[in-house]
């Protein structure tokens, strides 16, 4: 079995409305259902295009209205430097912390109308913790993020992975989840994202009408660990060599 899943990260009222909108069109052009990461309540000045003051009621409802799937995002899209080095929202937080940020981003969802059926924290940094509050909460139906090559429950969440953030048809066989910012997409992303759709757009799925044959209470496998430990000395060696 082989599926495509698209995520977009960093939906919030002063996004890059232009890019939003060119990333949309292309989804639709194809009949394909992302699931889309919006920030509660964004403190991050990375993200400075105008505000929009008709984002909740208008864009996010319209989302909402294409049955494409709401995440919760984090809360604020702040960051702290962890005892590791990594820059994170949740990691190294207690569970008292974690919980009223999660709790906090719900409720202001919540508030805006937005029941959000996911979560991902920003940058991919979330701990053991932050697993264990989405699932005290019942907040949401699984976690956007982890590295497998196809879903599975780890701590009683259930886990779409994401291995590799642009469209790459590595093996014949697993569930993909493909990350793009929109925020910051190029011209020549949107196009090469258009071309590798055109080819392989029958493996694209979306959680509406999600493949019966995906196993939602496959547990984490030795090789799930292998494949999570792997990544991570890559990412750990890549960071080194940034520094």
């Amino acid at each position: 079995m082989l599926s495509y899943i698209i995520r977009l990260d960093d939906a919030c009222p002063n996004m890059n409305h232009r890019r939003w909108r060119e990333i949309e069109k292309l989804l639709d052009k194809y009949y394909i259902k992302p699931i889309v990461g919006v920030i509660p309540e964004s403190k991050d000045e990375l993200f400075s295009w105008n505000t929009d003051d008709n984002f909740w009621n208008v864009t996010v409802k319209r989302y909402i209205d294409k049955d494409w799937i709401i995440a919760q995002h984090g809360c604020y899209h702040l960051y702290h430097k962890t005892a590791e080095g990594k820059m994170s929202e949740f990691v190294g937080l207690s569970y008292e912390e974690q919980l009223k940020l999660i709790k906090k981003g719900y409720e202001i969802l919540k508030g805006h109308g937005v029941k959000p059926k996911c979560f991902f924290a920003p940058a991919h940094t979330f701990d053991d913790i932050t697993i264990d509050v989405c699932r005290d909460t019942n907040y949401f139906d699984f976690i956007s993020d982890g590295n497998s090559l196809y879903p599975y429950k780890y701590r009683k969440m259930l886990f779409y992975p994401n291995l590799f953030d642009t469209p790459y048809k590595i093996l014949p066989f697993g569930v993909y989840t493909f990350v793009f910012h929109p925020n910051f997409i190029t011209d020549k992303q949107l196009n090469d994202l258009e071309t590798f759709i055109k080819k392989n757009r029958k493996y694209f799925i979306d959680f509406e009408n999600i493949d019966s044959n995906i196993n939602k209470n496959r547990q984490k496998t030795f090789i799930d660990k292998s494949i999570e430990n792997t990544i991570n000395i890559m990412r750990r060696f890549k960071y080194k060599l940034l520094k």
